[in-house]
């Protein structure tokens, strides 16, 4: 995806001209098009869900953006609200710090208040002036809706360098939900993995950041549930034979011709040593 220079210079003029609003938050959902909104609001009993109007996001400070080749061949303008500025317009309870966004597919995807500060990830509303109830977008078969968070490694050069980043950029996204991450994530910081070596924890950051977007973790840590394959079953693949778990994770179709899992062949031996490490920890 390519924004112009223009655009990228604009945006952090526009947002700080636009002051922050409330989010009208719905008890019943009204149409496929809703964003559900889940976990730590103020004023919302645990385990409740609130509905975001398309409307009422598209009423959100927001910004446009032109962009080259993010949904389809060719230039496009997309209608976004920045999750900074999502946040700033919910009841996000003391303690909460991150956004865990989920898709229509099980795909899941983790936002941490540092990754939003620091990599600026938005929330598409409109593309070329189309709301979701009119996608898909003319050139391309699969619907991105009802709502698409991505980034920009034109807007946040630095995110070109991001190890995970098409790991940020879900499409069918239907919730969000507003938590704690220290107490989302502490069973992978506490117990048998409470003490990781370097490389281990450098391996968990790899499990948060792109395998829990099909994969639950260890005691049913958040995770994605599109894999459909228990942490424990993962745990021991890779502690039975970690030459297998390495190619399986670079290249699924070279071990298995039918695997519906995404190649990561950018990872080094390094990286997967320290994801096996991270895995297979419990079984210490």
């Amino acid at each position: 995806m390519r924004i112009s220079p223009t655009t990228a210079v604009l945006l952090g003029a526009l947002a700080a001209a636009q002051p922050a609003l409330a989010l009208d938050l719905h008890r019943e959902r009204s149409s496929p098009y809703d964003l559900a909104l889940t976990g730590s609001l103020a004023g919302v009993a645990a385990g409740e869900t609130r509905y975001a109007r398309w409307s009422d996001l598209r009423s959100l400070p927001t910004s446009e953006l032109k962009v080259d080749g993010e949904f389809v061949k060719g230039p496009q303008a997309l209608t976004v609200v920045f999750l900074d500025d999502l946040w700033k317009a919910l009841p996000a309870a003391p303690g909460a710090d991150a956004f865990l966004a989920t898709c229509t597919d099980g795909y899941a995807s983790v936002y941490t208040s540092a990754f939003i500060s620091r990599y600026r990830p938005f929330l598409v509303l409109e593309i070329n002036g189309k709301g979701p109830k009119d996608w898909p977008p003319p050139g391309i078969a699969f619907n991105p809706g009802p709502y698409v968070v991505t980034v920009s490694a034109d807007l946040v050069p630095g995110a070109a360098r991001l190890r995970d980043l098409r790991h940020k950029k879900p499409w069918g996204v239907t919730a969000l939900e507003v938590a704690s991450y220290a107490a989302r994530f502490k069973p992978l910081y506490t117990g048998k993995w409470a003490s990781l070596s370097p490389s281990a924890r450098d391996g968990r950051d790899i499990w948060v950041n792109a395998c829990a977007s099909c994969h639950q973790g260890p005691s049913g840590v958040f995770g994605g549930t599109r894999a459909g394959k228990p942490f424990e079953v993962i745990e021991a693949y890779a502690g039975h034979d970690r030459a297998y778990f390495t190619k399986y994770v670079r290249d699924p179709k070279s071990v298995v011709p039918c695997a519906k899992m995404e190649a990561h062949p950018g990872y080094t031996d390094i990286e997967l040593s320290g994801l096996v490490e991270f895995v297979t920890a419990g079984g210490r």
